[in-house]
């Protein structure tokens, strides 16, 4: 075991740099179900480190419960060292990317559909032949997961939208697109110029997966309404939304990106005419100035790219 993998050491306990990050997610998520979703492990492996920690501490580091976990004592104290322990060697990794001056390194990142599909790959093409030396390792989830990735240190940073402003992440601009309703061609809004969300909510719904972005919009704005949106079916990605709805199985709503032309053949697309269907779609980070420098050199050349579909102009800080 190396210097890096072994973090803290009292007589035989010894305690590694993965446990510890699988600790932090469990203390944050409260459950260790979720936070191995949130770092790509399956229970059962997160368990074990959780359980081999208390038994190298001597002491309960949880109470289970059964909708979950809480931190005791003991744990809450090894909680306040170990985000200590992850500042430092984020610290260290900044100072190392520093001299070798972004000519090699690594980026980590996870971002949304929307975004690994439509506006990511002309980005890092760009990026890649300007720094052929630095690997990128990109993750495709749903906001929600972004956002807890990049909280999680499991990332260097994100791309999602919507992220929730109490989060303590920093959001800078990247890209805007506006949402649209999409029907078949023989439904009964097809003619229709614009549309409030309201009116559609009587149709069954198409809709993405619980923490995507658009999911969250819709549901919380049918919430406002005080009316539930009529979800039929729930599918992962754009492509399923157009052919489900397509088939007249429904109603959905998309970004314009999402909408090729080859689709507008069997669909129609109707703006939505709602604020919130301008979606910006925000870089997160933890923080830019201590970034690993191939990171940051990234951040700054996807902020300097043109804001994308539906936007205005640059939008200011979240």
């Amino acid at each position: 075991m190396t210097m890096r993998d072994t973090v803290l050491s009292k007589g035989s306990m010894r305690i590694d740099i993965e446990s510890l990050r699988v600790f932090l997610a469990v203390v944050e998520e409260g459950s260790i179900a979720t936070a191995s979703r949130a770092l790509h492990l399956v229970p059962s492996a997160a368990s074990k480190r959780i359980s081999d920690l208390e038994k190298d501490a001597g002491s309960a580091l949880f109470y289970r419960h059964s909708r979950g976990v809480l931190p005791t004592p003991a744990g809450i104290a090894l909680y306040g060292h170990a985000k200590q322990i992850f500042e430092q060697i984020r610290h260290i990794d900044t100072l190392l990317s520093e001299y070798s001056g972004g000519i090699r390194g690594h980026v980590r990142l996870s971002v949304t559909y929307t975004a690994m599909v439509h506006y990511l790959p002309a980005d890092l093409r760009r990026f890649a032949s300007l720094h052929p030396e630095i690997k990128i390792d990109l993750i495709e989830k749903p906001s929600d997961v972004v956002v807890r990735m990049v909280e999680n240190g499991v990332v260097d940073f994100g791309i999602c939208a919507m992220p929730d402003p109490s989060l303590r992440l920093i959001c800078l601009p990247y890209k805007v697109d506006r949402l649209f309703v999409v029907v078949p061609v023989d439904h009964a809004f097809s003619k229709r110029k614009s549309i409030g969300f309201e009116e559609t909510l009587d149709c069954d719904y198409v809709g993405m997966q619980e923490g995507a972005s658009i999911h969250t919009l819709c549901t919380r704005a049918a919430d406002a309404a005080g009316r539930r949106l009529k979800l039929r079916i729930q599918v992962t990605n754009f492509e399923a939304v157009r052919n489900m709805v397509a088939a007249g199985l429904g109603i959905g709503i998309l970004p314009e990106v999402g909408i090729p032309k080859h689709a507008k053949s069997r669909l129609v697309s109707i703006p939505l005419d709602e604020l919130w269907a301008e979606r910006p779609l925000s870089i997160v980070c933890r923080e830019l100035e201590n970034m690993p420098a191939p990171a940051r050199m990234m951040v700054e050349q996807l902020m300097q790219e043109p804001p994308g579909f539906g936007a205005a102009g640059a939008l200011s800080m979240m």
